[in-house]
């Protein structure tokens, strides 16, 4: 099954042509960049997942189902950081066939992740502090929430680590096959490890139950699996595998993971919130979604245009959307909140009213900041007029 636009799949290999830190084969024979749709459309079913995982706090869960269901709905959604780590590993290994980068490759990337978590974990802080109230002005709290990756910004610490990685990871299929599988069996033991073991009190027990997630080898597996999907697609010039298996599996690992109790866990306070990302059952799970969207989206889309250019945008501005929807649901929650504080099924509505309401500003928001200088802090390139971009290329031909 190709995850590739007919129009846009790579040509052959026709020789060791590509520079070392140059996208392998990085241009169809037009010049069009080769493009993996499936990950456009996974990205942006990430990013709306987020979203999902902090609105779903809002609605009432005092008791009986509303608490089960909405407890359900956070847990199933969990798949989005995941999915995200994937795609980082889909996308750098579709993309850099050859290990041999250079520091400057490190840098580039840095400036996605590093300088917003610079400019935004401070404007969290401030935001805190002043308007929210979780936060305490001493410095235990301020220096708590900061190592902490300043709440929801902690994948801006963590996806540097995987960059850095990709200079180590092995580009012969054997010794890829190997790590891979070693890197899942390291992220399961150290997250059964994490939940069940005694770990006492200690700078290992720190680092693996309060810190765990913003640290590689608890996501290691996922981006070996991303890297490892990445390239086969590209010596396949674009070609997967059959989504139907994947889709099998979702209700499969969906069910798997909400029945799993782990109330009785040693280490059960810390399994829920940002921990929950750390279970060891979210693993199949999140591949299961990656590849029934990654293997199965393109075609679907094809027969969805609008939507398929709806998931294009997001996609695009996803990064953005991750870093300030918690503020506009922090200003749409109070006001929805007499609506959401109802049992079900009248707090769907609203639920509905304030994920899709913070998407939307935070997409606003994202893309006009995109066609600023202010880009970079959003992690992304300012993006030019499209009548600039047509002079540029008419002066380049």
């Amino acid at each position: 099954m190709a995850v590739l636009n007919p129009s846009q799949a790579p040509p052959r290999d026709t020789g060791r042509t590509q520079q070392r830190e140059r996208p392998a084969s990085s241009q169809s024979p037009g010049g069009a960049p080769r493009h993996l749709h499936g990950a456009d459309v996974l990205r942006a079913v990430a990013a709306l997942a987020v979203i999902v995982v902090h609105a779903s706090y809002w609605p009432l869960q005092n008791r009986g189902a509303d608490r089960a269901v909405w407890q359900s709905v956070t847990l199933l959604a969990r798949f989005c950081v995941p999915a995200f780590v994937v795609l980082t590993g889909l996308v750098l290994g579709f993309r850099y066939t050859d290990r041999r980068l250079r520091g400057a490759f490190l840098l580039r990337r840095a400036r996605r992740s590093v300088v917003p978590w610079l400019i935004w974990a401070p404007v969290f802080c401030i935001a805190d502090l002043v308007w929210i109230g979780t936060l305490q002005p001493t410095a235990s709290s301020l220096g708590s929430f900061l190592s902490g990756g300043a709440g929801h910004l902690y994948f801006l610490v963590l996806v540097p680590q995987l960059y850095a990685l990709l200079l180590l990871w092995p580009a012969r299929r054997r010794p890829l096959l190997l790590l891979t599988a070693g890197a899942l069996l390291l992220q399961v033991g150290l997250s059964v490890v994490r939940l069940h073991v005694p770990l006492g009190s200690g700078v290992v027990a720190t680092l693996m139950l309060d810190h765990g997630y913003e640290l590689f080898p608890f996501w290691i597996g996922f981006f070996a699996i991303g890297v490892l999907a990445g390239r086969r697609l590209a010596s396949r010039r674009g070609r997967g595998l059959p989504a139907w298996p994947f889709v099998l599996a979702v209700p499969l690992t969906a069910a798997g993971l909400l029945w799993s109790d782990v109330s009785r866990a040693t280490n059960a306070q810390y399994a829920h919130g940002t921990g929950a990302f750390l279970r060891p059952l979210l693993l199949p799970l999140a591949i299961a979604v990656c590849g029934a969207v990654v293997f199965g989206a393109p075609r679907l889309m094809l027969r969805l245009p609008r939507l398929h250019q709806a998931a294009l945008v997001l996609s695009r501005h996803s990064l953005g959307v991750y870093i300030v929807h918690p503020l506009l649901l922090a200003l749409l929650g109070p006001w929805l909140r007499p609506a959401l504080t109802v049992h079900l099924p009248w707090s769907i509505l609203p639920f509905l009213a304030i994920t899709l309401g913070s998407l939307a500003g935070a997409l606003v928001f994202s893309a006009v900041i995109a066609r600023t200088p202010l880009a970079p802090i959003i992690g992304e390139e300012r993006a030019r007029p499209r009548k600039e971009v047509e002079l540029v290329g008419r002066r380049a031909a």
